[in-house]
Protein backbone atom coordinates (compact mmCIF):
# COMPACT_ATOMS: atom_id res chain seq x y z
CA UNK A 1 0.00 0.00 0.00
CA UNK A 2 1.82 3.36 -0.92
CA UNK A 3 -1.22 5.99 -0.48
CA UNK A 4 -0.87 8.56 1.92
CA UNK A 5 -3.87 7.44 4.15
CA UNK A 6 -1.80 4.33 5.40
CA UNK A 7 1.12 5.89 6.74
CA UNK A 8 1.88 7.00 9.92
CA UNK A 9 2.80 10.67 11.44
CA UNK A 10 6.64 9.90 11.14
CA UNK A 11 6.57 9.21 7.57
CA UNK A 12 5.48 11.35 4.37
CA UNK A 13 5.60 14.89 3.81
CA UNK A 14 7.11 17.37 6.38
CA UNK A 15 4.47 19.85 5.98
CA UNK A 16 2.21 22.02 7.86
CA UNK A 17 -0.65 19.24 8.89
CA UNK A 18 0.57 17.32 5.56
CA UNK A 19 -0.59 19.91 3.50
CA UNK A 20 0.06 19.88 -0.10
CA UNK A 21 3.37 21.39 -0.90
CA UNK A 22 2.53 23.90 -3.80
CA UNK A 23 4.01 27.19 -5.60
CA UNK A 24 1.85 30.85 -5.28
CA UNK A 25 0.75 29.83 -8.90
CA UNK A 26 -1.70 26.99 -7.13
CA UNK A 27 -3.11 29.53 -4.59
CA UNK A 28 -6.58 30.29 -4.23
CA UNK A 29 -8.63 32.87 -2.70
CA UNK A 30 -9.58 31.79 0.73
CA UNK A 31 -6.76 29.39 1.15
CA UNK A 32 -4.77 29.65 4.47
CA UNK A 33 -1.65 29.50 3.07
CA UNK A 34 1.76 28.70 5.26
CA UNK A 35 4.54 29.59 4.95
CA UNK A 36 8.23 29.59 6.87
CA UNK A 37 10.53 32.22 7.72
CA UNK A 38 13.76 30.69 9.20
CA UNK A 39 15.50 33.50 9.97
CA UNK A 40 17.01 34.27 13.50
CA UNK A 41 20.09 36.96 13.20
CA UNK A 42 18.45 39.39 14.91
CA UNK A 43 17.84 37.54 18.22
CA UNK A 44 19.52 38.75 21.42
CA UNK A 45 19.64 35.52 23.65
CA UNK A 46 19.09 32.41 23.34
CA UNK A 47 19.38 31.39 19.23
CA UNK A 48 17.65 28.24 17.57
CA UNK A 49 14.40 29.79 15.99
CA UNK A 50 15.95 29.38 12.56
CA UNK A 51 14.55 25.41 12.82
CA UNK A 52 11.28 26.57 14.20
CA UNK A 53 9.23 26.41 10.63
CA UNK A 54 10.60 22.78 10.39
CA UNK A 55 9.62 22.25 13.55
CA UNK A 56 6.31 23.37 13.87
CA UNK A 57 5.55 21.68 10.63
CA UNK A 58 6.84 18.21 12.41
CA UNK A 59 5.11 18.79 15.61
CA UNK A 60 1.67 19.01 13.58
CA UNK A 61 2.33 15.13 11.71
CA UNK A 62 0.82 13.53 15.16
CA UNK A 63 -2.69 15.78 14.60
CA UNK A 64 -2.84 14.59 11.50
CA UNK A 65 -3.08 11.42 12.00
CA UNK A 66 -5.70 11.85 15.12
CA UNK A 67 -8.06 13.51 12.65
CA UNK A 68 -7.63 10.96 9.62
CA UNK A 69 -8.11 8.00 11.86
CA UNK A 70 -11.57 9.42 12.78
CA UNK A 71 -13.06 8.64 9.55
CA UNK A 72 -16.48 10.72 9.15
CA UNK A 73 -16.85 11.41 12.68
CA UNK A 74 -14.47 13.73 12.86
CA UNK A 75 -12.89 15.63 16.01
CA UNK A 76 -14.71 16.70 19.08
CA UNK A 77 -13.33 19.50 21.08
CA UNK A 78 -15.31 19.72 24.22
CA UNK A 79 -14.02 23.10 25.21
CA UNK A 80 -15.56 24.92 22.31
CA UNK A 81 -18.35 22.28 21.42
CA UNK A 82 -17.35 22.08 18.28
CA UNK A 83 -16.71 19.11 15.57
CA UNK A 84 -13.47 19.36 13.21
CA UNK A 85 -13.93 17.29 10.18
CA UNK A 86 -11.99 17.06 7.02
CA UNK A 87 -13.13 18.87 4.22
CA UNK A 88 -13.66 17.73 0.45
CA UNK A 89 -10.88 19.63 -0.75
CA UNK A 90 -8.34 21.14 1.10
CA UNK A 91 -8.51 24.55 1.92
CA UNK A 92 -4.95 24.78 3.64
CA UNK A 93 -1.73 24.68 1.81
CA UNK A 94 1.83 25.12 2.52
CA UNK A 95 4.50 27.21 0.04
CA UNK A 96 7.53 25.83 1.79
CA UNK A 97 10.04 28.34 3.28
CA UNK A 98 10.73 32.44 1.67
CA UNK A 99 13.64 33.35 0.59
CA UNK A 100 15.72 34.36 3.88
CA UNK A 101 19.49 35.77 4.08
CA UNK A 102 21.41 35.41 7.44
CA UNK A 103 23.73 37.77 7.03
CA UNK A 104 21.83 40.53 5.61
CA UNK A 105 19.05 41.29 7.29
CA UNK A 106 17.28 44.00 4.89
CA UNK A 107 17.47 41.38 2.00
CA UNK A 108 15.82 39.21 4.11
CA UNK A 109 13.17 41.63 4.26
CA UNK A 110 12.32 41.13 0.93
CA UNK A 111 12.56 37.89 0.39
CA UNK A 112 9.62 37.55 3.61
CA UNK A 113 7.65 40.46 2.69
CA UNK A 114 7.54 39.63 -1.12
CA UNK A 115 6.47 35.88 -0.47
CA UNK A 116 3.46 36.99 1.94
CA UNK A 117 2.77 39.73 -0.43
CA UNK A 118 2.38 36.95 -3.40
CA UNK A 119 0.29 34.82 -1.10
CA UNK A 120 -2.37 37.53 -0.42
CA UNK A 121 -2.44 39.48 -3.56
CA UNK A 122 -3.79 35.65 -4.44
CA UNK A 123 -6.42 35.95 -1.76
CA UNK A 124 -4.77 33.76 0.75
CA UNK A 125 -4.54 33.67 3.97
CA UNK A 126 -0.94 34.00 5.25
CA UNK A 127 0.44 32.22 8.56
CA UNK A 128 3.95 33.25 8.56
CA UNK A 129 5.75 30.72 10.43
CA UNK A 130 9.46 32.24 12.11
CA UNK A 131 11.93 32.75 12.80
CA UNK A 132 12.55 35.25 15.61
CA UNK A 133 10.26 38.16 16.59
CA UNK A 134 11.75 40.05 13.89
CA UNK A 135 10.41 38.14 11.30
CA UNK A 136 7.01 39.50 11.47
CA UNK A 137 8.19 43.38 10.31
CA UNK A 138 8.49 41.73 6.89
CA UNK A 139 5.61 39.36 7.33
CA UNK A 140 3.28 42.58 8.22
CA UNK A 141 5.08 44.55 5.67
CA UNK A 142 3.90 42.05 2.88
CA UNK A 143 0.59 41.93 3.77
CA UNK A 144 -0.23 45.19 4.09
CA UNK A 145 1.65 46.34 0.70
CA UNK A 146 -0.61 43.63 -1.19
CA UNK A 147 -4.10 44.90 0.54
CA UNK A 148 -3.34 48.41 -0.19
CA UNK A 149 -2.30 48.04 -3.67
CA UNK A 150 -6.02 46.87 -3.59
CA UNK A 151 -7.03 49.89 -2.16
CA UNK A 152 -4.72 52.83 -0.44
CA UNK A 153 -7.62 54.06 1.85
CA UNK A 154 -7.52 50.44 3.96
CA UNK A 155 -6.70 50.84 7.56
CA UNK A 156 -5.01 48.01 9.35
CA UNK A 157 -5.75 47.27 13.44
CA UNK A 158 -2.64 45.11 14.82
CA UNK A 159 -2.24 42.34 17.76
CA UNK A 160 0.61 41.55 19.47
CA UNK A 161 0.79 38.76 21.90
CA UNK A 162 4.27 38.76 23.76
CA UNK A 163 6.06 38.97 27.00
CA UNK A 164 7.56 42.05 25.52
CA UNK A 165 6.48 45.35 23.49
CA UNK A 166 9.14 45.02 21.10
CA UNK A 167 8.89 48.56 20.32
CA UNK A 168 12.39 49.82 20.58
CA UNK A 169 14.01 52.02 18.24
CA UNK A 170 17.22 51.78 16.84
CA UNK A 171 19.37 49.13 18.95
CA UNK A 172 23.29 50.07 19.13
CA UNK A 173 24.31 46.26 18.81
CA UNK A 174 21.56 45.33 16.54
CA UNK A 175 20.99 48.35 14.66
CA UNK A 176 16.51 49.20 13.07
CA UNK A 177 15.41 45.41 12.24
CA UNK A 178 16.02 43.16 15.42
CA UNK A 179 13.61 40.98 17.86
CA UNK A 180 13.00 44.22 20.11
CA UNK A 181 11.86 46.68 17.22
CA UNK A 182 9.09 44.84 15.21
CA UNK A 183 6.58 46.83 16.64
CA UNK A 184 8.33 49.53 15.84
CA UNK A 185 8.72 49.36 12.25
CA UNK A 186 5.07 47.91 11.86
CA UNK A 187 3.93 51.64 13.84
CA UNK A 188 5.90 52.91 10.92
CA UNK A 189 4.35 51.10 8.28
CA UNK A 190 1.50 54.05 6.79
CA UNK A 191 -1.35 51.69 6.45
CA UNK A 192 -1.54 50.68 10.28
CA UNK A 193 -3.33 52.72 12.61
CA UNK A 194 -0.83 53.21 15.73
CA UNK A 195 -4.50 53.94 17.99
CA UNK A 196 -5.72 50.43 17.05
CA UNK A 197 -2.36 48.68 17.89
CA UNK A 198 -3.13 46.55 21.15
CA UNK A 199 -0.38 44.55 23.17
CA UNK A 200 -1.44 41.59 25.20
CA UNK A 201 0.80 39.91 27.92
CA UNK A 202 3.09 42.12 28.56
CA UNK A 203 5.81 40.62 31.41
CA UNK A 204 7.71 42.51 33.99
CA UNK A 205 10.45 45.39 33.26
CA UNK A 206 9.63 47.65 30.14
CA UNK A 207 11.24 50.89 29.14
CA UNK A 208 9.79 53.35 30.25
CA UNK A 209 9.91 55.27 27.01
CA UNK A 210 8.51 52.94 25.05
CA UNK A 211 5.23 52.05 27.10
CA UNK A 212 4.95 56.02 27.11
CA UNK A 213 5.00 56.64 23.14
CA UNK A 214 2.93 54.05 22.62
CA UNK A 215 -0.03 54.90 24.99
CA UNK A 216 0.92 58.36 23.58
CA UNK A 217 0.15 57.14 20.28
CA UNK A 218 -2.83 55.68 21.22
CA UNK A 219 -1.94 52.04 21.84
CA UNK A 220 -3.30 49.64 24.45
CA UNK A 221 -1.25 47.39 26.55
CA UNK A 222 -2.38 44.45 28.70
CA UNK A 223 -0.13 42.77 31.17
CA UNK A 224 0.07 39.32 31.89
CA UNK A 225 -1.21 40.47 35.07
CA UNK A 226 -4.22 41.89 33.50
CA UNK A 227 -4.97 38.60 31.93
CA UNK A 228 -5.14 36.67 35.10
CA UNK A 229 -7.30 39.58 37.07
CA UNK A 230 -9.70 40.30 34.34
CA UNK A 231 -9.59 37.06 32.49
CA UNK A 232 -8.38 35.94 29.38
CA UNK A 233 -11.83 36.05 27.29
CA UNK A 234 -12.53 39.93 28.54
CA UNK A 235 -8.88 40.63 28.02
CA UNK A 236 -9.10 39.19 23.98
CA UNK A 237 -12.06 40.61 23.35
CA UNK A 238 -10.96 44.50 24.93
CA UNK A 239 -7.61 43.96 22.84
CA UNK A 240 -9.78 42.81 19.70
CA UNK A 241 -11.64 45.34 20.00
CA UNK A 242 -9.47 48.18 19.95
CA UNK A 243 -7.81 47.11 17.15
CA UNK A 244 -11.27 46.00 15.24
CA UNK A 245 -12.69 49.96 15.92
CA UNK A 246 -12.73 51.98 12.95
CA UNK A 247 -10.25 49.08 10.89
CA UNK A 248 -10.66 47.08 7.64
CA UNK A 249 -8.71 44.16 9.07
CA UNK A 250 -6.23 42.67 11.86
CA UNK A 251 -3.14 42.28 11.38
CA UNK A 252 -1.59 39.38 14.19
CA UNK A 253 1.02 38.46 15.90
CA UNK A 254 1.96 35.78 18.41
CA UNK A 255 5.15 35.44 20.31
CA UNK A 256 5.61 32.17 22.29
CA UNK A 257 7.14 33.46 25.12
CA UNK A 258 3.79 35.37 25.74
CA UNK A 259 3.15 32.04 27.49
CA UNK A 260 4.93 31.00 30.57
CA UNK A 261 8.50 28.99 29.88
CA UNK A 262 7.67 26.31 32.36
CA UNK A 263 4.55 25.23 30.09
CA UNK A 264 6.47 25.88 26.89
CA UNK A 265 10.15 26.35 27.14
CA UNK A 266 11.23 26.08 23.31
CA UNK A 267 12.07 29.89 23.04
CA UNK A 268 14.94 32.14 23.43
CA UNK A 269 13.65 34.61 26.20
CA UNK A 270 12.55 33.90 29.81
CA UNK A 271 9.43 34.53 30.52
CA UNK A 272 7.39 33.26 34.06
CA UNK A 273 4.23 35.17 34.25
CA UNK A 274 2.12 31.64 34.45
CA UNK A 275 0.47 32.03 31.42
CA UNK A 276 -0.32 28.47 29.97
CA UNK A 277 -1.07 27.14 26.84
CA UNK A 278 -5.02 26.74 27.83
CA UNK A 279 -5.53 30.62 28.63
CA UNK A 280 -3.63 31.78 25.45
CA UNK A 281 -5.83 29.58 23.77
CA UNK A 282 -8.93 30.89 25.03
CA UNK A 283 -7.65 34.26 24.35
CA UNK A 284 -7.01 32.68 20.46
CA UNK A 285 -11.04 31.57 19.99
CA UNK A 286 -12.03 34.74 21.18
CA UNK A 287 -9.96 36.59 18.97
CA UNK A 288 -10.30 34.88 15.77
CA UNK A 289 -14.24 36.04 16.05
CA UNK A 290 -12.52 39.35 14.57
CA UNK A 291 -11.20 40.21 11.18
CA UNK A 292 -7.77 38.43 11.77
CA UNK A 293 -6.38 38.66 7.96
CA UNK A 294 -3.23 37.66 8.06
CA UNK A 295 -0.45 36.65 11.11
CA UNK A 296 2.60 34.83 12.56
CA UNK A 297 4.25 32.91 15.17
CA UNK A 298 7.43 33.45 16.16
CA UNK A 299 10.11 32.80 18.56
CA UNK A 300 9.79 28.82 18.39
CA UNK A 301 13.50 27.42 19.18
CA UNK A 302 13.01 23.10 18.86
CA UNK A 303 16.20 22.11 19.88
CA UNK A 304 15.51 23.52 23.21
CA UNK A 305 12.99 22.16 24.13
CA UNK A 306 14.33 18.15 23.61
CA UNK A 307 10.70 16.85 25.06
CA UNK A 308 9.30 18.61 21.32
CA UNK A 309 5.73 19.13 23.26
CA UNK A 310 6.17 23.09 22.66
CA UNK A 311 6.38 22.05 18.63
CA UNK A 312 3.02 20.18 19.39
CA UNK A 313 1.26 23.11 21.16
CA UNK A 314 2.28 25.51 18.44
CA UNK A 315 0.13 23.15 16.37
CA UNK A 316 -2.51 23.64 19.07
CA UNK A 317 -2.08 27.49 18.95
CA UNK A 318 -2.22 27.55 15.05
CA UNK A 319 -5.35 25.64 15.19
CA UNK A 320 -6.83 28.36 17.81
CA UNK A 321 -7.57 30.90 14.92
CA UNK A 322 -7.56 28.38 11.76
CA UNK A 323 -9.12 25.76 12.39
CA UNK A 324 -12.57 27.29 11.15
CA UNK A 325 -10.54 28.32 8.26
CA UNK A 326 -9.79 24.67 7.20
CA UNK A 327 -11.66 22.17 8.95
CA UNK A 328 -15.64 21.88 8.18
CA UNK A 329 -16.54 23.03 11.76
CA UNK A 330 -20.15 21.85 13.13
CA UNK A 331 -21.39 22.06 16.66
CA UNK A 332 -21.22 19.11 19.28
CA UNK A 333 -24.38 16.99 20.03
CA UNK A 334 -26.19 18.50 23.04
CA UNK A 335 -23.88 21.35 23.16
Amino acid sequence: MTTAETLPWFSGARTFLKSPLVGFDRVEPGMVVVGGAPHDSTHASRFGTRMGPRGIREGSLAFTERLENTGDGGLLDLSTGVRLTLPSESRLVDVGDFNVYPTDVVKSIGGIAGGVAEVVRRGGFSVCMGGDHYISYPSCLGYTRAVAEADPNVKIGYIHFDGHLDYGDVNPVWGRYNQGSNARRISEIDVISHPNMAWIGIHGWVDEDQITLIEKNGGKVFTALDVHEQGPVEIARRAAEHAADGTDFIYMTLDIDFIDTGFFPATGSVVNDAITPQICLQMLQEVRKYPIAAMDIVEVAPRIDSSERSIMMSTELLLGIIAPRIFDVTPLRGG
